[in-house]
Parts: C-alpha cells; sequence; structure tokens
C-alpha cells in the first residue's frame, strides 16, 4: 500500500472521484424509494452502519478520547436532523436544486466561525456569500423571495444545509483524538437512533415497502453513506484542499445530470444560472482564509 501511494498518488483523485459520484446518487436514491424524507434517512443511516460496523471493528482501535465520543455523539444529533431536514426537501422539490442547496453549509460554517470560533472571515468570504445568496434568490424566484412565498422544499434545503454547517463547526471545534473509523461509527449509530425516534414520534411508516423501495434504501446506505464517504475522506487526506473543494461542487452537477434520465427532471433556464451563481459562490466562501480576532 506504501508503494502504491507513492508510485501512484492518482488513485487518491480516483477515489476522490468515485466518492463524489457515489454521493451524486444520494438525492436521487431517495426519491426512487418514494417513501417519507425520515422514513429513508432513517434506512440511510440504519443499513449504513450495518455496512460500517464490520469495518470499524476491524480497523478499530482503543478508544481513550470521552471528549471525543461526546462530540461524535452530538455531531450524530445533528447529522440526523441534516439528513431529516434535506431528504424531506428532496420529496417536496427537484433532487438537483435540494443537493444545491444543501451545499450552502460552508456558507454557515464561516458565519459560525465568526460567532462561536472568534475567526474573522476576508473579504472573500463575504463577496461569495453575497453571491450564493443571490443565486439562491435566482434559484427561487426573486418575486417569490421579496414575498416571502419560497417553496417549503427549498426552505428545508437551506435549513439542512444549516444543520450540517453546525455539524462541521462541531467537528472542527471539539473533536480531538478519536479516530476516524470510531468516530464515524459512533456519530452513525446516534444519527439512526435519533432518526428512528423520530420515525416514531412522527408514526412515519418503516415497513411495508416494495422491492424496489428496498433496494434503493440498502443502496443508499452502502453506495453513498459509506463508499462514497469513505472514498472521500480517504482522498482528502492527499488532495490539496482547492482542488478537493471544487471537486466537492461538481456533487451538485452530476445530481442534476443523473436526474435528467432517470427521474425526468429538467432545469428551467432561471434554475441553471441561479445554480452557476450558487456554485461561484461557494466556491469563493471555500477558498476563505480567516484569522483570529477578539470580539467584543
Amino acid at each position: 500500500m506504501k508503494i502504491l501511494h507513492k508510485n501512484h498518488p492518482w488513485i487518491h483523485y480516483i477515489l476522490l472521484f468515485i466518492g463524489v459520484l457515489c454521493i451524486s446518487w444520494s438525492a436521487i436514491l431517495v426519491k426512487i424509494a418514494n417513501i417519507s424524507g425520515f422514513g429513508s434517512g432513517f434506512y440511510r443511516l440504519f443499513f449504513g452502519t450495518i455496512f460500517i460496523i464490520p469495518i470499524w471493528l476491524y480497523f478499530k482501535k482503543p478508544i481513550t478520547d470521552k471528549h471525543g465520543v461526546r462530540i461524535a455523539i452530538i455531531c450524530g444529533v445533528l447529522f440526523a436532523f441534516d439528513i431529516a431536514t434535506w431528504n424531506s426537501s428532496i420529496m417536496l422539490s427537484k433532487a438537483s436544486i435540494s443537493t444545491l442547496l444543501a451545499n450552502l453549509a460552508p456558507v454557515w460554517v464561516g458565519l459560525g466561525a465568526l460567532l462561536f470560533m472568534k475567526e474573522k472571515p476576508n473579504k472573500i468570504f463575504w463577496i461569495g456569500t453575497a453571491i450564493a445568496m443571490v443565486g439562491v434568490a435566482l434559484i427561487i424566484g426573486i418575486q417569490e423571495v421579496m414575498e416571502a412565498n419560497m417553496n417549503f422544499g427549498n426552505m428545508l434545503a437551506i435549513l439542512a444545509s444549516m444543520f450540517y454547517g453546525a455539524y462541521l463547526i462541531t467537528v472542527r471545534k471539539g473533536r480531538n483524538s478519536l479516530d476516524t473509523f470510531s468516530f464515524t461509527t459512533i456519530s452513525m449509530i446516534t444519527s439512526t437512533i435519533i432518526l428512528g425516534i423520530i420515525c416514531l414520534i412522527t408514526s412515519t411508516p418503516l415497513w411495508g415497502f416494495n422491492a424496489s423501495t428496498w433496494i434503493a434504501l440498502g443502496t443508499l446506505g452502502l453506495i453513498p453513506q459509506v463508499v462514497g464517504w469513505l472514498s472521500i475522506n480517504q482522498a482528502l487526506g492527499h488532495i490539496h484542499p482547492a482542488v478537493a473543494s471544487v471537486s466537492l461542487l461538481s456533487q451538485s452537477v452530476f445530481t442534476a445530470l443523473f436526474s435528467i434520465p432517470i427521474l425526468g427532471e429538467i432545469l428551467t433556464i432561471q434554475e441553471i444560472g441561479g445554480a452557476a451563481v450558487v456554485l461561484i459562490g461557494i466556491y469563493l466562501v471555500n477558498k476563505r482564509k480567516t484569522r483570529t480576532v477578539k470580539l467584543v
């Protein structure tokens, strides 16, 4: 493996590409499953946890970081609400648009870093944020924004991006020495439990589905949740962050392309223009550099 890494660094770019392709199917599989967003979210994490536990047991290291465990649990709760709101948004909007709006997380990470971590983003961040918000307005419709008459699915996708932004801030602020597999497994188990509770409280049906739905749910847990994110996490340790951030943005593009033949979803000219503007804004936000300041 060391020889492969030394002589073939391109393997990490292939892993990143595979990972992006895998997670690009998330929204499409939710649509194909065609059940409640809460239900598909639960089974995404449930099946994902079943698939990842054997991997975790194989690579398991002694868990001595109790603070890291607490952070993993908190992140699991945040990720559960992220998936619950995002999957629900997918069922009320286009898969491509929900995916794009959920990618606004870097904007909320920057704002959260300003509020909670005393980091002051530079001008590029604010320019990128402004551009991304303009793009969101174009997608939703200027008239709808002015009249506060936004599509509920789009609102849920934006809310999902806030939960994921909070997840990323929590990981960055609190994670210490807990290894990646332990952190991921504990977080996923927590997310599964929380989504299960949400389903019970909301009386969401969790059985009685047809074969195609079960196949979609199992694939959702295996491909995007396990294969996708394990590939991406492995690649991120060896690829320049600028390259990685741009590559991850392509998830929205691939989802839009795959949605045309699979779901029959066609974006309007206005949505395509707004999507392009949002992607430019998020790209600039990802390029931000911060400096620590004393806030009063």
